[in-house]
């Protein structure tokens, strides 16, 4: 399929004639002058869509989603449906022509798929499916997001000078800060500046290069080297480019997605990739969807050589990706297709148009399965959707999660319904049990549906609104407690103003932990089924061991390559903990013996974890010669410093300590744990943890010591006396002033 279209610009091949690239490739220039020129055309008005239904809006709306980091140049996104101006409950299909600078064939790709949707008079053997896809679904495609480096390849003037790099791969980000644009034009890779835009996603970006990394090549062509080429950023999403698709995504729930790539080293030319086989083939939980799909679009498109067609192969290394991180955070099964050869570029037009008419039912296809129809030996259906709403009220209900029982792992992001209370999931022929579930509602599970291929039979849901009780905290505080008391339900934090809480929750059980800086952490499991007040005193705490982590001297390595590092303590010195040691978990346990404490003493973390989901683990124990108790126990990630209150609620009547694991698979390493710091508490409860309410033989002991210059001893000794006991305060006010007379 030839066609060009008919208003490209002619002043911007003034500037363009010094490039070696074909005048077929469009420019960033180009690209913005036919998207607003269509927009003039489609998106103001209805007239010039006779195929579309009657009553229905405009088929083409322009939105522009971000600007570039660097040079703030705008992008833009297209959306392409019959009422495109109308927030519609469809189904939404992503297209991405462009992510990598010098890919340019996947812009050629879309804006072609974008002239057949606007022209489909003028193809009359895919007229169905064009119709057939802007009824029943919405299609999106950002021609590119990265025009930055696009500029770079296409090249262009600047004082007098043309600048252009028609291999560079990144964006223009000012890496290393000195007001300038540092590129090589000499070969691939060597160019300081830029990020590598699919390797800047949240998922898994700390597996990307840092700055200035060098490269390796590839093991198919170990000659090609592109050093600094994959440069992740400074931070995940870091850069405007990928902020503004990630925004997109989360905005727009996107069903399918295609990332159109090229590879210029040859290495994975003429592929699909897709959400993933990590480690020992460790498959995405929707795998059994995501595959078959991915090997129906390579089958679909044929090889530049005609003797076959593209290779299909699940991502094998996580590295802060574009399609693992739609996958994982937003549902949508996205496919990056490695278009043509190593010839990424070809000159001959002939060969750009072949490119783009083999990659056109590979599209199709997709956009095909996400509208649900199967026209023009279409895919099957298999696919389960409708609409959860109130059984009270018949209002639909949005943030319901989702789950298909075989299909659902704790690394995916809970799948929810949208604002008009529709979810969608692809299936394959199989039976399957779905779970609803919706705080205040009671779960709902609909056991065994049975997906069709010709027909997508709605299964709209009902859920029931739990009863609703009155819960009433009233707290009782030490005089004189200052910081903020925080109320927390199943980690739902509450701000408590003044003494008391009231809140009107759903009957059920919660996890209640009520804590300050400067009070003793309280925990309580509650069963609410009626109105309930509770009545909690807060007492203030003693610290009776606090480890800083300067060194590992009161701990025992039992394996591992645990170490201490700026007053943190690590699994590991390397980013991540090793998976090709001989077996057996990483495991370090305390030399000191904690045996002697209260029963109502608790442990106090502050860490962060990160170990693969559902499969490692992070494990906390209390060791004894009996046994060991397990404390705290993490399948998931969260790489965020946060403090951990731990009950011991221990009865060992032996020598017990306190020892860290993390279990293990010997496939996939993560950062592990990193701990900030290590602190046992115990409660002082006012005049009934050791002594009363009086002053006894100890007490006086103690007051000596305190004058005597034993700072601990008076922390001791208010721990342990009511604070609201006038006479002891009193003393304890005038032991302070001798102390700080004393000089301490």
């Amino acid at each position: 399929m030839i066609f060009f279209l008919s208003f490209t610009l002619i002043l911007v091949q003034i500037l363009f004639a010094e490039s070696p690239l074909s005048n077929r490739y469009h420019t960033y220039e180009e690209i913005d002058s036919v998207l607003h020129a269509w927009n003039e055309q489609f998106g103001l008005s209805a007239e010039n869509s006779p195929y579309a239904p009657y009553g229905s809006g405009i088929v083409y709306k322009l939105m522009e989603i971000g600007t570039s980091t660097q040079d703030e140049l705008p992008f833009w996104a297209v959306k392409l449906s019959f009422s495109a101006d109308v927030d519609e409950d469809e189904p939404r299909t992503l297209i991405l022509g462009q992510c990598h600078s010098e890919e340019i064939l996947g812009i050629e790709i879309v804006m072609d798929i974008m002239y057949m949707f606007l022209h489909p008079d003028e193809f009359e053997t895919e007229l169905q499916t064009l119709i057939g896809i802007l009824y029943s679904s919405e299609v999106w495609i950002v021609p590119t997001y990265n025009p930055e480096g696009l500029s770079v390849v296409h090249g262009y003037e600047e004082e007098g000078e043309w600048l252009q790099d028609v291999s560079y791969r990144k964006n223009k980000m000012d890496a290393n800060h000195n007001g300038a644009f540092d590129f090589d034009i000499n070969g691939y890779g060597n160019d300081i500046d830029g990020v590598d835009l699919n390797r800047n996603y949240g998922f898994n970006w700390i597996f990307g290069d840092e700055f200035l990394e060098t490269d390796s090549g590839c093991p198919s062509n170990p000659s090609y080297v592109s050093n600094y080429d994959y440069y992740r950023g400074e931070g995940p999403f870091s850069e405007n480019e990928t902020a503004a698709i990630r925004d997109l995504a989360l905005e727009y729930d996107f069903m399918l997605s295609i990332a159109y790539h090229s590879s210029r080293s040859g290495c994975v030319a003429e592929r699909v990739i897709y959400p993933w086989a990590w480690g020992s083939l460790k498959t995405s939980p929707d795998f059994s969807v995501i595959q078959p799909l991915g090997q129906k679009i390579a089958e679909l498109t044929s090889s530049e050589s005609g003797s076959g067609n593209y290779h299909f192969a699940a991502s094998s290394s996580p590295k802060g990706n574009a399609h693992d991180w739609f996958y994982k955070e937003t549902g949508c099964i996205q496919y990056l297709i490695e278009v043509g050869t190593s010839n990424m570029q070809p000159n001959d037009v002939n060969l750009i148009e072949d490119t783009i008419a083999r990659n056109l039912p590979g599209a199709f296809h997709v956009m095909k399965r996400a509208a649900g129809i199967n026209s023009q030996n279409g895919p099957d259906k298999y696919q389960v959707t409708g609409i959860v709403s109130d059984s009270q009220t018949g209002n639909p209900i949005e943030g319901v999660e989702v789950i298909v029982s075989s299909m659902h792992g704790t690394v995916l992001t809970p799948r929810l319904t949208d604002h008009h209370g529709r979810y969608r999931r692809l299936l394959v022929a199989d039976s399957y049990d779905l779970l609803f579930r919706r705080f205040g509602y009671e779960d709902y599970v609909y056991a065994g549906y049975i997906p069709s291929a010709e027909i997508i039979y709605p299964l709209d849901i009902s859920l029931t609104p739990k009863e609703y009780s009155e819960l009433t905290i009233n707290v009782s505080v030490p005089g004189s407690l200052e910081g903020p008391i925080v109320v927390s339900l199943n980690d739902i934090e509450y701000a408590a103003n003044g003494n008391q809480l009231v809140l009107s929750l759903p009957n059920g059980n919660y996890d209640l932990e009520v804590s300050s800086d400067e009070i003793f952490p309280h925990l309580q499991g509650i069963s609410l089924t009626d109105d309930l007040v509770l009545s909690i005193p807060l007492h203030r705490y003693n610290i009776v061991y606090d480890e800083d982590f300067m060194d590992l001297d009161r701990w025992e390595i039992l394996f591992g390559d645990w170490v201490a590092s700026d007053g943190r303590m690590l699994s590991q010195e390397d980013l991540v903990y090793s998976n090709w040691s001989p077996s057996g978990n990483l495991k370090i346990v305390s030399l000191d013996d904690f045996s002697m404490l209260y029963p109502d003493a608790l442990i106090q973390l502050e860490m962060k974890y990160e170990v693969e989901w559902d499969h490692d683990s992070l494990l906390v124990d209390l060791i004894s010669d009996s046994g060991n108790n397990r404390i705290f126990t993490r399948y998931n990630q969260n790489w965020e410093d946060r403090l951990y209150n731990i009950p011991i609620n221990s009865s060992l009547d032996s020598d017990w300590r306190v020892g860290f694991e993390i279990s293990r698979d010997l496939t996939i390493g993560y950062r592990g744990v990193s701990v900030n710091s290590f602190r046992i508490l115990e409660s002082c409860v006012g005049g009934d943890a050791n002594h009363d309410a009086s002053l006894d033989v100890t007490d006086v002991v103690l007051l000596v010591a305190i004058v005597l210059g034993d700072s601990s001893s008076l922390d001791y000794l208010a721990c342990n006396v009511d604070a609201n006991t006038d006479g002891l305060v009193d003393i304890l006010d005038i032991i302070r002033s001798l102390n700080i007379i004393l000089g301490d």
